[in-house]
């Protein structure tokens, strides 16, 4: 693949780096979040009674459909984040692995999941892909994913002062973004990019790539919104120079490119899922015949 860094943007201590892969994937797929608001795709309880760690989606459109490890489903029981990125078949029915974010509530509040209105942040996704690689080298092991998931939201509403009745990973991503969002840069995704790299205090979070443009800009405001909402302002200083952030984007990304593949053998959605660990990072990859769907790695 051929990598080249495109744009940077800073605001306080997180840059921001939009960048294109050539050539684009072949493989066609769509977002399914707008088929969420459309009807197309249908995503319930897993049964009357619910079973926290799956959910069911019933995609009813003639197209592949994306759901990223980023997408918070509200409705339903309770609110839930996908422990990984699926790619859901054509008119298919599919049991999804998600994690529960909202663990004071077991009830219905609507019948079906709306659509991802916010994306979980860098840190939030970070330690659900490295349960994920933990269950896969060290498989028999118990990895309590869940547990990390909401160890994360308590420390984070902690952090914030910020209370919620049902302890909803959403309350908290509304109130963040009613106190920083109107301070956010305004940009749009670059023309001709399909990646987004993350970058707080130096050190690259994460980096997603996208099969194509039009995924990569469905997800790239969230993504965006998801990234500033971390940021500390006032920290200006910790700015990087654009050539150290563009090297270092790269560079990890080169090294998740060649980096040995441990295929998930419990991915259930269409093409095949893999998990990619080395000392600087953890990796997940998303393909289908051979082409790229979507890549998310997350620096140590």
């Amino acid at each position: 693949m051929e990598t080249t860094t495109k744009t940077l943007t800073t605001h306080g201590n997180c840059t921001l780096v939009q960048f294109e892969i050539r050539p684009e994937s072949k493989f066609s797929f769509k977002p399914g979040g707008p088929e969420i608001t459309t009807g197309g795709l249908i995503i319930s309880e897993s049964g009357g009674n619910g079973v926290v760690g799956k959910l069911v989606a019933l995609n009813n459109t003639g197209s592949f459909l994306l759901l990223t490890d980023a997408d918070v489903l509200s409705g339903a029981k309770q609110n839930r984040v996908l422990n990984k990125s699926i790619l859901l078949p054509p008119c298919s029915k599919t049991i999804i692995d998600v994690s529960c974010v909202e663990r004071g509530r077991w009830q219905y509040t609507t019948r079906n999941f709306c659509s991802p209105s916010a994306a979980a942040d860098p840190n939030l996704r970070k330690i659900k892909a490295q349960s994920l690689s933990d269950n896969i080298i060290q498989p028999g092991e118990i990895f309590r994913t869940q547990q990390t998931v909401w160890s994360h939201i308590s420390d984070s509403m902690n952090m914030e002062g910020f209370t919620s009745a049902t302890e909803s990973y959403s309350d908290l991503v509304v109130r963040k973004e009613e106190k920083q969002k109107r301070h956010f840069p305004v940009f749009e995704p670059e023309n001709g990019c399909n990646g987004l790299a993350v970058l707080i205090d130096r050190k690259i979070a994460c980096i997603d790539v996208f099969g194509t443009e039009e995924v990569y800009k469905h997800y790239f405001p969230k993504l965006r919104d998801s990234a500033f909402l971390q940021a500390i302002a006032g920290k200006e200083e910790q700015a990087m120079d654009v050539h150290e952030a563009f090297f270092k984007v790269l560079d990890l990304f080169d090294r998740f490119e060649i980096a040995e593949k441990m295929p998930d053998v419990n991915y259930s959605g269409a093409g095949s899922l893999s998990i990619r660990e080395e000392n600087e990072f953890v990796g997940v990859g998303l393909e289908c015949e051979g082409q790229m769907i979507h890549y998310g790695l997350f620096g140590k």
